[in-house]
């Protein structure tokens, strides 16, 4: 989903774009999906992005951290909890995965201040859970209520 996500991502209807469990291959063409995305399209991207992965023994981590260290134009958030390939998606309700993409979009499609919160700013919420390791690129600051 993330490759496809991408794929489409330039299109001025797209207001975000989430990859999760994914990335522009590093090595054209060696992984499973069909789909044919190449890093040349992260310059192309024109929304905020969120990427969450499963840790380093996650197979779309390389990928991923490569595309957030390329991309330079638009806010990113990246996200790795060390749960593997695959997220937290087995979880009840999504677990981790859904609650965090849910807040996202809270954030980007709703304006929702105290959702920012979750991301944006140097003790953003998911910045001070140690279970995450993040990066945040271009942020603006959070809104909302004080915490």
């Amino acid at each position: 989903g993330g490759l496809q996500a991408l794929s489409v991502s330039h299109d001025q209807r797209i207001d975000t774009t989430l990859v999760l469990n994914s990335g522009v291959y590093n090595v054209p063409g060696s992984g499973r999906s069909r789909i044919q995305v190449e890093k040349a399209q992260l310059a192309r991207l024109h929304g905020p992005t969120l990427y969450l992965t499963g840790g380093p023994s996650d197979i779309a981590h390389p990928n991923a951290t490569h595309d957030v260290a390329r991309i330079d134009r638009v806010p990113v958030f990246f996200g790795s909890l060390p749960v593997g390939h695959g997220g937290t998606f087995s979880a009840p309700d999504g677990g981790e995965w859904a609650r965090v993409s849910a807040r996202w979009l809270d954030w980007q499609l709703k304006g929702n201040g105290d959702a920012s919160q979750d991301f944006a700013g140097t003790d953003c919420r998911l910045c001070t859970d140690s279970r995450w390791t993040i990066v945040q690129k271009q942020l603006p600051e959070p809104a909302g209520p004080p915490r």
